[in-house]
C-alpha cells in the first residue's frame, strides 16, 4: 500500500494550512444579542490575571450568537467577558466562552488561547421577540429574553480587542507551558442594529460561575447583524506565576460536580 494513501500520513507543505486562521480571516457573519450590564470594580479588578488592569468602568458584555463561516456548518457560541486594559489598549477579558461545535472549540483554544468549552446554546427570534440561553453540564448559565423595540444608529466599522492567554497545562501536574498574552483583533462591520426591552437572568454553576459576576444595572440589549475579520497575534509572553491562580477559568475541575448544589443542601 503506497503511503501517500494513508492520511495519518505526513503532508506535503502546501496542505500545512491552520484552517483556524482561514476561517477568521474571512468575514464571519454573525446573528448576536448582545446585554451590557455595569457590576462592581472589585469583581472585575479580582478576576482580572496580570498584566491586564480593569477598564475605566465595570462592565460585562454577554453574547449570544449564530455564527456562518464558509465551509463549516453553521454554530452558536457566546461570549462572557469584562472589560479590562493592557497598557494604553482597552478591551474584553473573556471568562466563559461557550460554542456548540467540537471544531469552534479545538480550533479557537489551540490557536488563539480562547477560553472555549463545549455548550448549549441557543439565539431565537420570531418576528419582534428574542430569545437566547447557555446551558451547560445540566446548569442554565445565561437567559435573554426581550423585545426588538426599534433600531439603533448603525456604528462605523470598527476593530474591537479581546485579551486572551495561550497555555497549556504541564504533562507532569506541575504548572503551565510557555504562557502568553494574546490580542484577538475583531474588525466589525455592522449591517442591522436593534434595540431590545429584555432581561438577563445569570445562573449557578460550580464550573462556569457567572453568577458571581452580579448584575447592578442593565445598560443595553441589543440585536445585530454583522460581519467580522478576526485577527491573533502574541503582545507578550507572561510569567507562569502570574497565571497560575486563574487556571480554573478555564479547564473544568470536575470534582466540584460532585458536591451538593446549594438548593439541596439540608435546611
Amino acid at each position: 500500500m503506497s503511503t501517500t494513501a494513508v492520511r495519518y500520513g505526513p503532508r506535503p507543505p502546501q496542505e500545512r494550512v491552520d484552517h483556524e486562521i482561514d476561517a477568521t480571516r474571512a468575514p464571519i457573519a454573525t446573528e448576536a444579542v448582545t446585554v451590557t450590564y455595569r457590576t462592581d470594580p472589585d469583581i472585575v479588578a479580582a478576576v482580572l490575571p496580570r498584566p491586564l488592569q480593569p477598564a475605566a468602568e465595570p462592565l460585562v458584555r454577554v453574547q449570544l450568537q449564530r455564527v456562518r463561516i464558509e465551509g463549516m456548518p453553521t454554530f452558536t457560541s457566546a461570549v462572557f467577558s469584562v472589560t479590562a486594559r493592557h497598557g494604553d489598549i482597552d478591551g474584553d477579558y473573556p471568562l466563559f466562552m461557550p460554542q456548540s461545535t467540537e471544531q469552534s472549540v479545538t480550533g479557537g483554544r489551540e490557536t488563539f488561547g480562547e477560553p472555549k468549552k463545549i455548550a448549549h446554546i441557543e439565539v431565537q427570534r420570531d418576528g419582534d421577540r428574542v430569545t437566547a440561553g447557555v446551558d451547560r453540564l445540566g446548569h442554565q448559565l445565561i437567559g435573554v429574553t426581550g423585545r426588538v423595540t426599534g433600531p439603533a444608529a448603525l456604528p462605523a466599522d470598527q476593530v474591537n480587542t479581546e485579551f486572551y492567554f495561550k497555555f497549556l497545562r504541564a504533562p507532569d501536574g506541575h504548572g503551565i507551558t510557555d504562557p502568553h498574552l494574546v490580542y484577538g483583533e475583531y474588525h466589525r462591520h455592522y449591517e442591522v442594529l436593534e434595540n431590545i426591552d429584555g432581561t438577563l437572568d445569570l445562573g449557578e454553576s460550580p464550573l462556569d460561575p457567572v453568577a458571581d459576576i452580579v448584575i447592578r444595572e442593565i445598560c443595553s440589549i441589543t440585536w445585530c447583524r454583522r460581519r467580522t475579520v478576526q485577527v491573533g497575534h502574541i503582545a507578550e509572553r507572561v510569567p507562569a506565576e502570574w497565571l497560575l491562580p486563574y487556571v480554573h477559568q478555564r479547564y473544568d475541575d470536575v470534582a466540584l460536580l460532585a458536591a451538593p448544589r446549594p438548593d439541596s443542601a439540608p435546611v
